[in-house]
């Protein structure tokens, strides 16, 4: 399946090297074979060295008919414009998180993606490692109880590399801090986990970066369920990802992305390390087969609708500095 990408910058190009290098293809399923940037003379280097043709408008890349899907990488604001021209051009769409800011905003491309028939994917690649298959497998077996509470972090000090023209710099795009940026993960990793969330009441400050981007964020969190949880979101430490569920048998832990602990009540923890897994291939080749076999992707969609509910909740709470309902 031939793809286009729309965005090159960082994380745009990471997606293109999950998949090929130096143009040739790393998987059978899928490769890149064009683009559209606006920023072309800077990214033209590496659109030459993947054997990108790159395109001087997204209007002129959609009707240019080169490619069976489109892979969105650009500032969170205008995915639901991309998603809704890209359906309405016939292709199939993948998406980097967050589908939307808003659940009208995530709604609308749904909507459009489904009236042309065309497939809709939303990248989270952490569904995609062996340790979160693995305690979700630990949660839904029984292994650790009753859930009583589950918390997560996604942290990393990228906004201290932040330039102050740099799109992820604004307040408009990153509101919350984090959020958009890792605590996305996060919340749609608890989901994935334990269901829809219910209601949060969140906090989140600018104690040091200069630029518009808080650098601490945390939300309390009530599930459907009726267990709690709690995450934090820090664009200025270290990295790091901890992701915890707690019951009445004991808890289970993926500490990084290769290692799960599983501590049940009156035994030793017990440690499981996993490989290294190309999430961002996992998570291009799901949707290019998704596509071929018409089946649905893995990440089901009113799951990504739930996230960005809770999503508009956390900014609602920030804003308003209380506890929001988040509706169903």
């Amino acid at each position: 399946m031939k793809l286009g990408i729309v965005g090159l910058g960082q994380w745009g190009q990471k997606l293109v090297r999950a998949i090929q290098e130096d143009g040739n293809p790393k998987s059978q399923l899928t490769h890149f074979v064009a683009g559209y940037t606006r920023s072309p003379n800077k990214h033209r280097p590496f659109a030459l060295q993947e054997k990108l043709h790159l395109f001087e408008s997204y209007e002129e890349f959609l009707r240019s008919r080169s490619v069976d899907a489109v892979v969105i990488a650009s500032p969170h604001s205008e995915h639901v414009d991309q998603i809704c021209a890209a359906a309405e051009a016939g292709l199939h769409i993948f998406v980097e998180k967050p589908l939307a800011l808003d659940v009208a905003g995530a709604l609308k491309a749904i909507v459009a993606a489904r009236a042309a028939g065309r497939q809709l994917a939303v990248g989270f690649n952490r569904r995609f490692l062996p340790a979160y298959s693995q305690l979700k497998e630990i949660l839904h077996s029984g292994r650790i109880g009753r859930v009583l509470h589950l918390e997560g972090n996604f942290s990393a000090p990228q906004a201290l590399h932040f330039a102050p023209e740099d799109w992820r710099a604004r307040h408009s795009e990153t509101p919350a801090g984090g959020m958009t940026l890792m605590g996305i993960h996060v919340l749609d990793a608890m989901i994935g986990l334990a269901g829809p969330i219910t209601g949060v009441r969140a906090r989140s400050r600018k104690q040091f970066l200069q630029v518009d981007v808080d650098d601490t964020t945390d939300v309390q969190i009530e599930f459907a369920g009726g267990f709690t949880g709690y995450l934090s979101t820090v664009t200025a430490t270290a990295r790091n990802w901890r992701l915890q569920v707690f019951g009445t048998e004991g808890w289970a832990e993926m500490q990084g992305y290769q290692q799960l602990t599983l501590a049940r009540v009156g035994q030793d923890p017990e440690t499981t390390r996993f490989g290294a897994v190309d999430i961002e291939r996992a998570e291009l080749e799901a949707f290019a087969k998704s596509v071929v076999d018409q089946t649905e992707y893995p990440i089901h969609l009113d799951e990504v609708v739930k996230g960005i509910g809770a999503l508009e909740a956390v900014f609602k709470s920030v804003r308003e500095d209380r506890f929001i309902a988040v509706e169903s």
